[in-house]
């Protein structure tokens, strides 16, 4: 597993090298496919099947491939079906956002073994923010007794202007360069990262709503707002990676102050982050609402689960508060359709806990902002990943590119 995953050995022999790529071709399909028989692997990777099944016996000697018996046949003699070893591997999945650290470990069949295990370490502008979220990781594997030798990979999901090419945060560390090889010598194995939307929308490619389809948008409303394009199939970075900054598109005229500098970006308005300061604001303006008694008169307590709890139990406040967020983000949303003519939007995040509430109001303002031909050839789904997606997206990105 060292020499196909890390490519120490004889790299001097292409013939070496080239049989590696190929192994991982194998592991990376089954990752992302779920068992597959010997002529679907062949198909996907465009290997003749002997070939293939030269492979596979190899893997299941290396101890990450196993055979799990004869799958159903279209005609004639019935196909080996084939699967990765529960405990072959191991991938991290990190989420550092501006509230917190979670660290999930995932097995080879893309199954949580250890999290989500939450942290109080918000993302900063100083390297000895991983150095923290590295003891962390190290806490949980010998909590979780798993081999570290295991543990192949990192993927980290981070907030800020991401250069995925270059490798740069640029919000968080501009100057820092080689950000993937200080990542590596901090945790000790390889670390990739990328922005939360993106990753999110790479969990809903693989494993969520979005798989299978061609071309989706992935809106991430949390404690800010995203946005993940697939187009064609493929995730769509933009030329440096910096697509999808969608919340910051200024669209409320005189709005408050948001912390890109302009005014008036829907992100203050339909954020995790902007709805509790909306709830904060209304009951300091006298609103009566369930709120104010949820956090003990304490308003500086009122966070988005709060604001939810509140609406769930019929506080009309809360509820007229969602229904503006689902206005606001409906009318960003019509923008988006009418530009991509996208097949399926996904919305995940804390905010899209409240689907309930923002449903109809989003839908209403679609309605009106929107051609009625294109926007009716939009399905409108809230993700069935929940608050996993961060990590799962972010394991399996890094696996990928370790795979490559």
């Amino acid at each position: 597993m060292e020499k196909l995953f890390k490519n120490t050995g004889n790299q001097s022999q292409a013939v070496e090298l080239k049989k590696i790529a190929h192994k991982k071709h194998i592991l990376r399909a089954i990752y992302f496919n779920g068992p597959l028989s010997n002529s679907k692997l062949s198909k996907q990777i465009k290997l003749s099947t002997p070939k293939i099944n030269s492979l596979l016996v190899e893997l299941i000697a290396d101890g990450l491939v196993e055979e799990l018996g004869r799958g159903d046949s279209s005609g004639g003699r019935r196909p080996n079906i084939y699967g990765l070893v529960e405990d072959g591997f191991y991938v991290v999945g990190i989420t550092i956002n501006v509230t917190r650290t979670i660290i999930s470990i995932y097995n080879s069949n893309n199954q949580e073994v250890s999290g989500p295990h939450y942290f109080p370490i918000k993302m900063q502008s100083d390297l000895d923010i991983f150095k923290q979220v590295s003891q962390k990781l190290e806490e949980v594997v010998q909590e979780s007794n798993i081999s570290r030798d295991k543990i192949l990979v990192a993927g980290l999901e981070l907030p800020g202007l991401i250069n995925q090419k270059a490798g740069i945060n640029q919000t968080y560390f501009p100057d820092v360069k080689n950000l993937l090889d200080e990542l590596k010598n901090i945790f000790g194995i390889p670390v990739f990262f990328s922005h939360d939307s993106k990753v999110r929308t790479f969990a809903e490619q693989h494993f969520g709503l979005a798989k299978g389809k061609k071309n989706v948008l992935m809106l991430q409303a949390d404690w800010g707002l995203g946005l993940g394009i697939i187009m064609n199939g493929k995730l769509y970075t933009g030329k440096s990676g910096y697509s999808g900054e969608f919340g910051h598109l200024p669209l409320a005229d005189n709005g408050v102050l948001c912390v890109c500098g302009k005014q008036g970006c829907l992100e203050t308005i339909v954020s995790a982050k902007a709805i509790a300061r909306q709830a904060r604001e209304g009951i300091e303006q006298g609103n009566s609402s369930l709120i104010k008694e949820l956090v003990g008169n304490d308003l500086s307590k009122i966070d988005i689960s709060i604001v939810i709890q509140a609406a769930n139990s019929g506080d009309q406040f809360a509820i007229s508060l969602f229904a503006e967020v689902g206005k606001w983000l409906g009318r960003g949303m019509a923008y988006l359709i009418q530009i991509f003519n996208p097949e399926l939007i996904i919305i995940g995040g804390q905010v899209a806990v409240a689907n309930q509430f923002i449903l109809a109001p989003i839908q209403q303002a679609i309605h009106t902002f929107s051609n009625r031909d294109i926007s009716n050839d939009t399905q409108i789904q809230f993700s069935e990943l929940g608050p996993k997606a961060g990590t799962m997206g972010a394991a399996a990105y890094a696996l990928e590119r370790i795979s490559k």
